[in-house]
């Protein structure tokens, strides 16, 4: 009897050890150019903390650049990842076209769309891609065209003016050339001496951008910010699925959509940060209308080059027509 009562304090023990190990951790690279002091970082501690509930131990790894961010993902080197839209497309082009050029026209709207998309199930389909799962949607705010010459204030202005593009964002890419101006290709560590020294006469980025890359001193005394979003930027989770429990991204997603209002918190600071001198509107309702037509162009364009998702395009227009059925686009079917 001896042996066997052994075996079983061996298995009691061995169960007893099993226990008392943690499951390992599911790594999250995320990027903040800030490092970990960063808002977004922030806002991923406090989802860190959150997704112990819904059934996954999570270790963050911190990137201030976000394309060794993507690359370290690819490796496998996290199982997740928290960046922005534009870097993460290829993993999801659905949850990508929220970000499509003028498709969202406000902060208002914004939140409607990113609420119903993460909260609604009969959007969860678009939520994952392949092995893929996208498990949030944060806002970081519109993109802007900051300009060194208040008079360029609609499309037709910026042909043959020179504007500065982040060099991996072809989508800026194409608005730059739909609109005729002079491509400038720049990265984050260019930015500002381009802008700022009057090598670009205008540059598309969030409010954000203001202060740490000190655009005051491109848009010196004649400069202006065209207050038109271009696009929303986000901030997307993505996960490997096989690597968190079933149902994480439901209960992910249901959180982050909480979240809204705190993240526009950080927006909406960064945007009042931009001097009041500096904000300009179109020249008229009527450029305005002209505007949106030429993105619309593009937008169908990115479409059908397989870009955007249709199905989402035409949430957006339905959502835009939703809050104002008298805008020019509602009579057509085009997206």
């Amino acid at each position: 009897m001896r042996p066997f009562k052994t075996m079983l304090t061996t298995l009691a023990a061995a169960a007893l050890f099993t226990l008392s190990v943690p499951a390992q951790a599911a790594s999250v690279c995320v990027y903040d150019p800030a490092g970990r002091t960063g808002f977004a970082y922030k806002w991923m501690e406090a989802w860190q903390t959150q997704a112990a509930g819904w059934g996954a131990n999570v270790e963050l790894k911190s990137y201030n650049d976000e394309e060794t961010a993507v690359k370290d993902f690819d490796a496998g080197t996290c199982d997740a990842i928290a960046a922005t839209g534009i870097r993460l497309q290829k993993y999801n082009r659905a949850t990508y076209t929220v970000e499509a050029v003028a498709g969202i026209p406000n902060y208002t709207l914004l939140k409607q769309v990113l609420v119903t998309l993460q909260t609604n199930d009969a959007y969860d389909r678009h939520f994952t891609s392949g092995q893929y799962e996208t498990a949030g949607i944060y806002p970081l705010g519109a993109v802007y065209a900051f300009v060194r010459d208040r008079g360029i204030n609609d499309a037709g202005d910026f042909a043959g003016r020179s504007v500065a593009y982040m060099d991996y964002d072809k989508t800026s890419l194409t608005v730059v050339e739909a609109i005729g101006a002079v491509k400038v290709p720049v990265n984050l560590s260019t930015l500002s001496s381009t802008f700022n020294n009057g090598r670009a006469d205008a540059t598309f980025v969030p409010a954000s951008a203001y202060t740490p890359f000190e655009l005051w001193k491109g848009l010196g005394d004649t400069g202006a910010v065209v207050k038109y979003p271009l696009l929303q930027v986000t901030m997307q989770v993505v996960l490997r699925k096989d690597s968190f429990p079933a149902g994480f991204g439901d209960k992910s997603r249901d959180y982050v959509a909480r979240q809204f209002d705190t993240a526009m918190s950080v927006v909406n600071r960064s945007e009042g940060e931009i001097k009041s001198n500096y904000w300009m509107g179109m020249e008229s309702s009527a450029k305005e209308q002209e505007f949106e037509q030429e993105m619309q162009k593009l937008r169908i364009k990115l479409r059908d080059t397989g870009r955007y998702d249709p199905e989402i395009l035409t949430l957006l227009r339905k959502a835009r027509c939703y809050a104002d059925n008298t805008r020019w686009e509602c009579a057509q079917n085009l997206e």
